[in-house]
């Protein structure tokens, strides 16, 4: 929200305890030309203005910040510091000529603290401060006017607070979200249906892959085929008054030979169409070759000049860049076994924004990309669209394999300040489109993002990180991770369908040093050794762990289970499913998540284009840590909030399934039981079983490089 008129802003912080949201706004009143003075004592020659600040320039909610001032050892009082009046002010007369420090600080940030020389003169140079190098801060001058008297020279410090968990490089980390973790495609595409149902103004939808007869929702029952078709995503889309724009990624190219392949032809007709308020663009990651990754540095003092209008005729100090903490590294996509320069990355982003709400993710519009928290091997609504009530029937009897198989993945739903951010990378994708005029860029049109959604009292703070190759070039996501590893204390714990990425590893083993009792689960899923070219890096981050911290990395895998009777023999036949694990989830010691598009592996941190959404929240993470374990385990088990208990319900569960396994694998996958239940030795518990690497050599492709995959 613009901070427009100083008692508005006030007004805002004390309802919301929430930070600043970004310009836009154009219906509130215009701005004063400054922020008004507070009654100055007599003989006051300047006054020095303290901005307790983050590093995003957002105002830091009052009951957070702990701003002071010292002079010879000795507090000096300011005023200011309050819901009300945030910003603090200190009046300086000639005898106040002196040294002071000024230390501002807050939970989960690193605390600032700055020197400031005043030499007694009301001259606009009569004060200078000084910091470390590195150090948040900017500085202006101006003379203002104030009730009373004559301008006086007002020294301004803007304070920025750097967060411990959040990047520094990326979108403001805003405060008041409400914030839901949609556990499945069940729960994540019905709550996209029910905001699909009520839109009205705008739908903005970016994926990877995009099928038109995608089935939102699902039911056990037999449905005709118009009933099925309508509830498609093309036809809820068809169905909405909203203005709807959508972006889907392609390979190789742009509009090259492949550009339909993850596309149909319902959707193209869309881009070619124009007069109903429905455009589409397909858009290619052209990165390639070889480069220096490396994350740009950035001054406070632009960041405040643009979300504070009223600094931004002030005469502002020469400031340091503030350098990114990110290493840069040389990135080679050329390094392949054999001399081929492939194309190959891609825009992976997972999101959409349906007028007010925003949801992120790693679930495609495609239709492997649907399944509930059951994971049921017999799951008939698991079928292709045009599967006839027969073939479902046939599943719902176990008497075959439904068209697609069981898949673990999340999304979460915004409503706040926030969702702006997710709009406002739809909007500069979008807008890169048109310019480099892609195939159907001359039928899309330009739209604004929205900056006026509420601050929620109840709501969290989170942060929409991404990765964005060039020209947008974004990397959030890798700052994020790389800080919350570096602050794990108990554990990291992280759900992926690949774990290959030495940027998280190199970061992971350092912090596991400094913490001997950190513990690491990795939830992922077998690797295919033939056709898989990740599989050497998945195979050397495995052994590599497994020999610095025996013990405290824990690798697993998930699968369903159900059984099948043989009625004429009098067999129970056992059915285990691997479960497609396409998550793409880290958490960390109970107080930090992300989850979204990025996958564990060097790609999704450098170029491949991603987005995920990082809560540093203790009550929320907590909450969706026990849900997602609850999940694997099973309702019998009570899942610990203890890191060391929970992590060994995990190996407890996962050695109970591998013996359940064995047991049905030594029966020849059936057990003569004459109509008596399933013995408890054959019964598996929950989804969790061990996952074992194997030696590199078996993988077909070794001589892969880091980045590629």
């Amino acid at each position: 929200m613009r901070r427009h008129a100083r008692h508005l802003l006030l007004a805002v912080l004390a309802s919301t305890a929430a930070a600043c949201t970004g310009a836009g706004d154009a219906e509130l009143p215009p701005l004063p030309p400054d922020n008004p003075l507070p009654p100055l004592p007599a003989g006051t020659v300047a006054v020095v203005e303290l901005y307790p600040l983050d590093i995003w320039a957002q105002m830091l909610p009052a009951h957070i910040a702990d701003l002071d001032v010292v002079r010879a050892g000795a507090a000096v009082a300011t005023t200011g510091g309050t819901p009300d009046e945030p910003i603090r002010y200190l009046a300086l007369t000639e005898a106040d000529a002196g040294a002071y420090a000024i230390t501002l600080a807050a939970p989960d940030h690193e605390p600032l603290t700055v020197t400031l020389d005043f030499d007694g003169s009301g001259e606009l140079d009569g004060a200078r401060v000084g910091a470390a190098p590195g150090a948040t801060v900017s500085v202006s001058h101006e003379m203002r006017a104030h009730d009373g008297g004559d301008a006086v020279p007002v020294h301004s410090v803007y304070l920025g607070l750097r967060h411990q968990w959040f990047s520094a490089e990326g979108r403001p980390a805003r405060r008041g979200n409400r914030v839901r973790l949609l556990m499945d495609g069940e729960e994540g595409w019905g709550a996209v249906d029910q905001a699909l149902a009520s839109a009205s103004d705008s739908i903005l939808l970016a994926s990877w892959w995009f099928e038109s007869d995608f089935e939102l929702t699902r039911t056990e029952g037999n449905l005709t085929a118009a009933q099925r078709s309508a509830r498609t995503i093309m036809s809820k889309l068809e169905a909405s008054p909203a203005e709807k724009r959508v972006l889907v990624g392609q390979f190789w190219s742009q509009d090259g030979i492949l550009s339909g392949v993850t596309v149909d032809d319902a959707l193209t007709a869309k881009g070619a169409r124009t007069g109903d308020r429905f455009e589409y663009m397909g858009q290619a990651n052209l990165t390639e070759g070889v480069f220096r990754f490396e994350l740009p540095g950035f001054e406070l003092g632009e960041r405040v000049r643009a979300l504070h209008p009223e600094t931004s005729d002030r005469s502002f100090d020469a400031e340091r860049m503030v350098e990114s903490r990110v290493a840069p590294r040389d990135v080679d996509l050329t390094d392949w076994p054999v001399t081929l320069e492939v194309q190959h990355a891609s825009w992976h982003q997972k999101f959409a924004v349906i007028d007010d709400v925003a949801f992120v993710g790693g679930m495609n519009v495609k239709s492997t990309d649907w399944d509930s928290s059951q994971h049921r091997v017999f799951d008939p609504r698991r079928m292709e669209l045009g599967a006839s009530d027969a073939a479902r029937q046939d599943v719902r009897d176990k008497e075959a394999l439904p068209d697609l198989g069981p898949r673990k993945d999340y999304m979460v739903r915004i409503d706040g300040p926030a969702v702006q951010d997710v709009a406002d990378v739809f909007h500069r994708r979008w807008e890169l489109a048109r310019q480099e005029g892609v195939e159907y860029a001359d039928k899309a049109t330009p739209f604004t993002v929205d900056r006026g959604q509420a601050a929620h009292a109840d709501g969290l703070q989170l942060q929409v990180t991404t990765t964005m190759p060039d020209p947008l070039w974004e990397h959030s996501i890798v700052e994020s991770w790389l800080n919350a590893v570096a602050r794990a204390e108990h554990y990291i714990l992280v759900e992926d369908q690949y774990w290959r990425a030495p940027i998280l590893t190199e970061a992971i083993l350092r912090r596991m040093a400094e913490v001997p009792a950190l513990q690491l689960v990795v939830i992922t899923k077998p690797i295919n050794e033939w056709v898989d070219p990740g599989c050497a890096w998945s195979y050397r981050t495995h052994a590599q762990l497994e020999a610095a911290v025996p013990g405290r990395y824990h690798l697993l895998q998930l699968r369903a289970f159900d059984t099948v009777v043989t009625w004429g023999w009098d067999e129970t036949e056992s059915r285990f499913a691997d479960i497609d694990t396409h998550s793409k989830l880290l958490v960390v010691d109970d107080v930090f998540l992300s989850v979204g598009s990025a996958n564990k592996n060097n790609r999704g941190l450098i170029y491949e284009g991603e987005m995920s959404v990082a809560i540093k929240d203790a009550a929320f993470v907590r909450e969706a840590r026990r849900r997602i374990l609850s999940n694997l385990l099973g309702p019998a088990v009570v899942v610990s909030d203890d890191a060391t208990q929970w992590t060994s319900q995990l190996l407890q569960a996962a050695a109970w399934n591998d013996a359940v396994h064995a047991a049905w694998d030594a029966e020849g996958g059936d057990l003569s039981l004459d109509g008596a239940p399933l013995p408890a030795a054959y019964s598996p518990r929950g989804f969790v079983y061990s996952l074992d690497f194997r030696d590199v050599s078996y993988c077909f492709l070794e001589d892969v490089g880091p980045d590629m995959t």
